[in-house]
């Protein structure tokens, strides 16, 4: 009966507009400290901060343009609201397509072939634990979503998810499966939401700063972004790649095979390329 009066609860303290499209689906804003089992974004080190994650998945039939997207917390003691997280450029969900923003650190590991991003900041997400509300807003300001993680706040040193995935209450993880605290991307049995495309999938080219695309590593960059400050990073939000007064050729150097996004900071355009040895 307690089980069914705090499902009750939950339910009427989560928010999602009538009209939106990306939905909060799993949030761990209390990682296990003991030994790894609270390491969510897979690095090898535990981190209140960092492995603190919130998964969002794309409920609409069509893709989903999430850029710039913005993450707050509201204290619901001083009605303070603070930006924790804005989401890059160019990013595009599928239909069914999973994001997965963490507090910090390096995500290691494939998520269901979700769309990763590391917050880059000092206090990363900075999820409390109690007397608080996460709005998730979209680019022009409207609020999409929220939870309101006053409700579940004992503490409970693993993820709350949502079960069934996407349509159902917020609940304690191991309650759905036993010893296994959060799946960031995935559903909550480890299978991922989007199985027709993977990260290669996710994101479109709106532009053409960069070409060849795909390329080997050596691109040159179109006559718009020359002279600017670049900013190249991966998937991760991890600068790589830091050029300023751009030429017209560009090298990636021993870069690894993968998606990157390059960043003019001047007149702020960025694109998506692939590099392929």
């Amino acid at each position: 009966m307690f089980r069914k009066l705090l499902l009750l609860t939950v339910c009427y303290l989560c928010f999602t507009s009538a009209n939106a499209q990306l939905i909060i689906n799993e949030v761990l804003y209390d990682p296990s400290n003991t030994g790894l089992e609270g390491d969510a974004n897979g690095d090898g080190v535990y981190d209140q901060v960092q492995d603190e994650f919130i998964e969002f998945v794309n409920i609409s039939s069509a893709d989903l343009d999430v850029s710039r997207y913005r993450i707050y917390d509201h204290d619901t003691i001083t009605g303070l609201k603070t930006l924790r997280h804005t989401m890059g450029y160019n990013l595009i969900l599928p239909p069914s397509g999973a994001l997965v923003v963490f507090g910090g650190g390096t995500a290691i590991g494939t998520f269901g072939g979700a769309l990763v991003e590391v917050d880059l900041g000092t206090l990363g997400l900075s999820l409390g634990n109690s007397g608080e509300k996460i709005f998730l807003a979209d680019s022009s300001g409207n609020w999409i979503d929220s939870i309101n993680t006053n409700a579940l706040s004992n503490n409970p040193n693993e993820s709350y998810t949502r079960d069934p995935d996407i349509s159902g209450s917020f609940i304690q993880h191991g309650s759905v499966t036993p010893g296994k605290l959060f799946s960031p991307g995935t559903y909550i049995n480890g299978s991922p939401f989007n199985t027709q495309t993977g990260i290669s999938g996710i994101i479109k080219e709106k532009s053409s700063l960069i070409f060849p695309n795909p390329g080997n590593g050596e691109f040159q960059i179109s006559s718009e972004i020359q002279g600017q400050t670049l900013r190249i990073s991966n998937l991760f939000g991890q600068e790589i790649l830091k050029i300023e007064h751009a030429g017209r050729n560009i090298s990636m150097g021993n870069a690894p095979e993968g998606l990157y996004f390059i960043y003019a900071a001047e007149s702020k355009k960025s694109q998506v390329f692939v590099l392929k040895h």
